[in-house]
C-alpha cells in the first residue's frame, strides 16, 4: 500500500497506544536557506523512537522539508532536526477501506485495519456483528491499528466502527464475505470528512 505517496512517519508520543496510526501532520523544519516554508504532509503508519524526536520520518518524508534537492541533502546531513508540527485532517481518496491483516486465518482468526479515514479521526472501537446471539461484541485492539477477533463466526462478518468526533457507530454498509483471505482488502460505502 502506498501510503501519503512515501510521506510517512513512525512517532512516539503521538502513537497514543495506536490511535494514532494512520493520523496526519504537517511537519516543518527550522533551518534557515534548507528549509521550506512549506514542509511536508505525512502520514504515521507505526511506533518509532528516534534521538530525542517525535517523528523518526522516511526518507522521503523527510527530504520533502528541503527547499530543493540540494537543500534536502545538506538536510540529511543533520539527521535530527527540530521541527514545528501540527496535526491536520487526512485527505486520503476513495472509501474507507477494511484491510485483512496477513495473520489472520479463516475461520481461527479475524484481525484487520480500518485504512483511509479522513478528516482528524482516531478509530476508537470496532464491533463485530453475532448472529447467533444477536448482539455486536467488541474487537480487541491487538497493536497499533490492528483490531482482532479469536474465532469469528461463519459465514459473512458484518462490522461497524466508532471514531473520534462523531458520537455514532459508523455503517459501512458492506459485508465481508464468508470466504475473506487474509491480505484481502474491501471497500466501504463509506467516506468520513
Amino acid at each position: 500500500m502506498n501510503w501519503y505517496d512515501g510521506k510517512v512517519s513512525g512517532v512516539s508520543d503521538l502513537w497514543r497506544n495506536g490511535a494514532g496510526c494512520g493520523t496526519c501532520y504537517w511537519v516543518r523544519c527550522q533551518i534557515q536557506n534548507v528549509c521550506d516554508a512549506n514542509g511536508v504532509y505525512l502520514a504515521v503508519t507505526d511506533q518509532g523512537y528516534g534521538d530525542r524526536t517525535d517523528f523518526v520520518m522516511s526518507e522521503r518524508a523527510f527530504k520533502k522539508m528541503g527547499l530543493n534537492e540540494y537543500a534536502a541533502q545538506e538536510l540529511k546531513k543533520y539527521g535530527t532536526v527540530d521541527i514545528v508540527y501540527e496535526r491536520v485532517p487526512c485527505t486520503y481518496t476513495g472509501n474507507v477501506v477494511f484491510h485483512i491483516q496477513e495473520t489472520s486465518s479463516n475461520p481461527g482468526y479475524f484481525a484487520l485495519v480500518i485504512l483511509h479515514v479522513n478528516g482528524i479521526h482516531d478509530v476508537t472501537d470496532v464491533q463485530m456483528w453475532q448472529p447467533e446471539s444477536g448482539y455486536w461484541k467488541a474487537l480487541n485492539r491487538n497493536y497499533g491499528a490492528v483490531f482482532d477477533f479469536p474465532n469469528p463466526p461463519s459465514g459473512e462478518i458484518r462490522l461497524r466502527f466508532k471514531v473520534s468526533g462523531m458520537a455514532e457507530w459508523v455503517d459501512p454498509k458492506i459485508v465481508i464475505p464468508s470466504n475473506w483471505k487474509p491480505g484481502a482488502s474491501y471497500v466501504t460505502q463509506v467516506q468520513l470528512k
